[in-house]
Formats: structure tokens, sequence, C-alpha cells
């Protein structure tokens, strides 16, 4: 997690979704809503030689040197999520055997999920969540657990 600017208040960096294909998102939640946004497939060789690390790490700067929008253009596919839509945020810690998961839940739609594989600390990002949606209408829950 990282707290970057006015516009972006929490990057959840380095986080994947899906099965097969995986897919590399970082949730970047900024002011008024937060956006899923998906930079790359995976397949076991890239897993094998580490490209998820590097593509995360570039993504990343890229989100800090050149800004939200620019990132976003690059993107293979963004989902975005208005903070008037959006019903509740849980987070859960992984427990000792599993990842930390994320899954936003709007009002009217499906569920987003994804798993952390960046570096996480539960409570400090739930604290910049809270922070960051406070005023909205959105429940910030923080769970134990892998959270099927």
């Amino acid at each position: 997690m990282v707290l970057v600017t006015d516009e972006l208040r929490v990057h959840l960096h380095y986080t994947m979704r899906g099965s097969y294909p995986l897919r590399l998102v970082d949730v970047l939640f900024c002011t008024e809503r937060a956006y899923f946004v998906e930079y790359d497939y995976l397949t076991p060789v890239d897993l094998l030689f580490g490209s998820p690390d590097q593509r995360a790490a570039a993504f990343a700067s890229q989100v800090v040197e050149e800004g939200v929008p620019a990132a976003i253009e690059t993107a293979e596919q963004v989902e975005t999520q208005s903070y008037d839509t959006l019903d509740s945020v849980d987070i859960h810690t992984g427990g000792r055997v599993g990842r930390p998961k994320v899954t936003a839940q709007p009002q009217t739609a499906s569920a987003t999920t994804v798993r952390v594989h960046g570096q996480f600390d539960a409570e400090p990002f739930t604290q910049a969540l809270r922070s960051t949606v406070d005023g909205y209408d959105v429940a910030v829950r923080q769970r134990d657990g892998i959270g099927f």
C-alpha cells in the first residue's frame, strides 16, 4: 500500500485475480472512486521467471511518475467503482496460510475481488481506506482469515 497524492489516496499494489490466466491488478483508491487497473496477463512461464514482480514494479513507478490518468491509459482493462455506488469493502488478512484478499461490493453489481501478492499490512490499509471513503456510505470491514 502506498499513499501517493491528493487525487490518489491509497494504492493497493501488486494484486491478482482470475484463475488462468492470472491477471495483474492494482487498485487505485482516489478521492471519489476506485479504479481496478488490470495491466497484464500471467502465464506459468511468467510466474516461473518472476516477471510479475518486475511488471508490478514498473506499473507502480508509472503511477507515481506519470499519474493516475497516464497509468490507466496503458491498462488492458479498467473497472471503475464510484464511492456513491459502493456498498462495502471487505479486507481479509489472509491468516497463516492464505494471501490477503480485498473485495469491493457495489450496491447493484457483482463484487470485485483481488488477492494481494505484494507487501501488505491490513491495519494501516484499513485505516487509510476508511479515511478515503469518509463522507460516503461505504462500510470498510477488516476480517481475519482468507475469506471465501
